[in-house]
């Protein structure tokens, strides 16, 4: 049996925050009735599945994860029905990793208990930051009172794989700050802590207050010793960077996310989320009316050769593991350093790849510009 992981979206918030450009929508609830009875059909016309096959004979759901939004904020024996349906799709693996995102603000010891009773072991709370100020900048619900008292609520609910997702470059934000809200999330004692610089998405209001200098965000050189602060610091409290943005306690690194870095295959369900199957990448639509319409599975493509390779690429140089040489080969029939030769002598010659056992992989300074090497990587072949 294959692997398959699950991605569920749950487009529904209580506030837009401020950088936020992803599919959700805050006062909607009287679409939550509705949503739900789509995702539910839409998972049974994925348990019938003919054009892939029938996926219960050939794969089994090593993860799930239910992403939003803010899907602790609807009743939790709707997020308990979605799981209870996914189970037609395939056999979950016993040892099955299923994540639920959160806002602090939202959580109850009802809804988590719920969650737990549906099979829900590990929790992502979005705490972005501990300085209330920001938080407030940044359009949260939550303040950083509620990120301690969350994660004391999910620890007694008895999860015990709980991520913390902190942002820096924020507007305003000083080094300081930064590290007082790494050291309070590892004063927290979280198995895993996601570490993303702010990126200001067009169409948003964050967007909006830049351009009118109402707002200004870090420099690059700032970013960057950001970024650094985080690993130096996550490291020394034994967190290891196992991705650009990801730092784990020894086995707590998040393998649904490891599915879309190594191009396993997932399966997105909802508004809005994207599959990869056997090789063919589609989605369902952005908008909500038009999920809610029975819109599914659009722009469904055969990805070539060249696609593979490109995200290959990408995705495999975005881990520390990096990019299995030997896979490379084997998947499209070439050595990697074939055409590349000159590439790869001027990257490491500037420090910024390495190899050794078998994989390639970017030095710290190589992914603080990952876009680059990819770039030229690619861009240098026969």
């Amino acid at each position: 049996m294959k692997p398959l992981s699950l991605y569920i979206h749950i487009p529904f918030c209580a506030r837009k925050c401020a950088y936020c450009d992803f599919a959700s929508w805050p006062g909607r609830e009287a679409d939550w009735g509705r949503y739900f009875d789509e995702i539910e059909a839409e998972i049974r016309l994925w348990s019938e599945e003919t054009d892939f096959g029938l996926l219960s004979e050939q794969y089994s759901i090593a993860t799930v994860f239910i992403g939003g939004g803010t899907p602790t904020l609807v009743d939790a024996a709707c997020l308990e029905g979605v799981l209870d349906a996914c189970r037609g799709i395939a056999p979950f693996e016993p040892d099955a990793e299923i994540t639920v995102e959160g806002n602090p603000g939202t959580l109850t010891p009802e809804k988590l208990a719920v969650c737990r009773r549906a099979g829900v072991n590990r929790l992502s709370l979005g705490a972005q930051s501990f300085d209330d100020g920001l938080l407030k900048a940044l359009g949260r619900i939550h303040t950083a009172a509620q990120i301690k008292q969350a994660v004391a609520m999910a620890r007694d609910a008895g999860f015990d794989n709980l991520n913390l997702d902190l942002m820096y470059a924020l507007p305003g934000q000083e080094m300081a700050q930064w590290r007082d809200t790494l050291d309070a999330a590892v004063a927290l004692g979280v198995d895993h802590i996601s570490a993303y610089s702010l990126i200001v998405e067009p169409g948003t209001p964050m967007a909006a207050r830049v351009a009118s200098g109402a707002a200004t965000v870090p420099d690059d050189d700032a970013v960057n010793a950001m970024q650094r602060e985080a690993i130096s610091r996550l490291s020394a409290a034994g967190y290891e960077r196992y991705e650009i943005s990801n730092y784990a306690k020894p086995g707590f690194e998040c393998r649904h996310n490891l599915t879309y870095w190594r191009r396993g295959d997932y399966l997105g369900l909802g508004c809005a989320a994207h599959s990869l199957l056997r090789g063919r990448r589609f989605h369902n639509p952005d908008a909500l009316e038009d999920y809610l319409s029975g819109m599914r599975r659009l722009d469904e493509v055969a990805l070539t050769r060249q696609d593979a390779m490109e995200e290959t690429l990408m995705l495999s140089t975005r881990t520390a593991r990096g990019l299995d040489l030997a896979a490379w080969a084997r998947d499209f029939g070439a050595p990697f350093n074939q055409g590349r030769e000159r590439a790869l002598a001027r990257l490491e010659a500037g420090g910024l790849i390495e190899a050794g056992d078998g994989f390639l992989r970017l030095t710290t300074r190589g992914m603080e510009v990952q876009d680059a090497v990819v770039l030229e990587l690619m861009g240098e072949t026969v």
